[in-house]
């Protein structure tokens, strides 16, 4: 039982540093590469996901619930900052991608509610971001 947990701790770690290596490349991408990076990203959510960040965008807000129920907090909150990321570089290089930004930004905030409701803790991040969002 014990290695069954310890199995199941590394794997959500793997999919943890997977996730933060994509943001770390959505974070600091010039204009030059920008594309690229969204494409590699929207193929690794497809993978570890299923769902692009074109099809994100497009999935009813029930879809995506049920799409992401299952997933690990730590799993989430990494998906909410990669696709808050994504979003806000696609904004600032004011680049048009595959994807619909404000429906994007939508489906955003549905999984930063969703994050806040499970949660045990309040978080900063998410509130923050929120509100960026929303003012845009």
């Amino acid at each position: 039982m014990e290695q069954e947990n310890d199995f199941i701790k590394r794997e959500i770690q793997k999919l943890a540093f997977a996730l933060m290596k994509l943001m770390d490349k959505t974070v600091s991408p010039d204009i030059n590469n920008f594309e690229a990076v969204v494409f590699e990203t929207s193929k690794k959510l497809e993978e570890y996901f299923g769902l692009s960040l074109k099809e994100i965008s497009d999935v009813t807000n029930s879809e995506l619930i049920q799409k992401v129920e299952g997933l690990h907090q730590e799993h989430l909150e990494k998906l909410i900052e990669l696709l808050y990321h994504t979003i806000q570089k696609s904004k600032e290089f004011d680049i048009e991608m595959n994807f619909k930004n404000n429906e994007l930004s939508n489906k955003l905030l549905l999984l930063i509610d969703l994050a806040d409701d499970r949660s045990k803790s309040f978080s900063i991040e998410r509130m923050n971001m929120k509100s960026q969002l929303i003012k845009k």
